[in-house]
């Protein structure tokens, strides 16, 4: 179950939102081997693949994803013994508190649906409607309408996100533009995901591959692959564009 961290502001390496976003770009990943410590071992509901969420100041500074392994390091630190191990550590930029009245203990499992819409919202991964998330008001809730609403949500899943862009980066796949070369910090970590998966291949059981399955796209590239349905392929709107 993910899981939402409320760090303590004014320690060492948290004495402010600068400093506590280096302490996961730099410090965490390099000092401590990517293991964040804590006082308490988080085993049992934790588990390998869920995310943790760390917040300064109601902001949603970092994201990891636990690995399931932990360390018991007693020489570090009287307190601080449990280090938790995680992957596809990312800093996070976004301008949206978190609603304590949701999120008011120092930690909080993502539990229910008010949660987790929480997190997308500060993390702005549900506020815009694009083309392919259309579905025809006249068109009743098809088996492939379904299969749509569960594209999206693998399009905006923030583990499968993070894991997809961990391996091809924030360049575009299709047209190589990068937002943060363009508009330099407004732009940083900017960029959609796209499922490549025809709708018709996704079953009920289907589990997501993050990188077989998912290539980070603009929105520009994002609208022309689902201007026809099936999608158009990577490939064939790399060719409009060299035409």
């Amino acid at each position: 179950m993910d899981l939402l961290f409320r760090l303590k502001q004014g320690i060492d390496g948290f004495e402010n939102i600068e400093k506590t976003k280096e302490f996961f770009s730099h410090t965490l990943p390099e000092r401590d081997k990517s293991h964040f410590f804590d006082s308490v071992k988080r085993g049992e509901k934790l588990q390998k693949g869920d995310a943790i969420y760390f917040a300064y100041d109601s902001y949603i500074v970092a994201i990891g994803i636990y690995t399931g392994e932990l360390l018991i390091d007693r020489e570090r630190d009287e307190t601080y013994v449990y280090g938790h191990a995680l992957e596809n550590i990312q800093v996070i930029n976004s301008d949206n508190r978190l609603n304590n009245k949701i999120f008011g203990t120092r930690t909080t499992y993502i539990d229910n649906e008010s949660k987790k819409q929480e997190i997308n919202q500060v993390l702005n991964m549900n506020t815009t409607i694009y083309p392919d998330e259309i579905i025809d008001d006249n068109q009743n809730l098809t088996e492939g309408a379904k299969r749509q609403v569960m594209v999206n949500a693998f399009e905006r899943n923030q583990k499968a996100r993070q894991q997809c862009i961990e391996k091809y980066g924030y360049k575009c796949s299709i047209c190589k533009f990068d937002f943060e070369k363009t508009y330099g910090e407004i732009g940083k970590n900017f960029i959609h995901v796209h499922h490549l998966k025809p709708l018709s291949e996704i079953k009920e059981q289907y589990e997501i591959n993050p990188i077989e399955d998912l290539r980070p796209v603009c929105p520009n590239c994002h609208a022309m692959l689902h201007k026809k349905s099936p999608a158009y392929r990577i490939e064939e709107v790399q060719d409009f564009i060299n035409k």
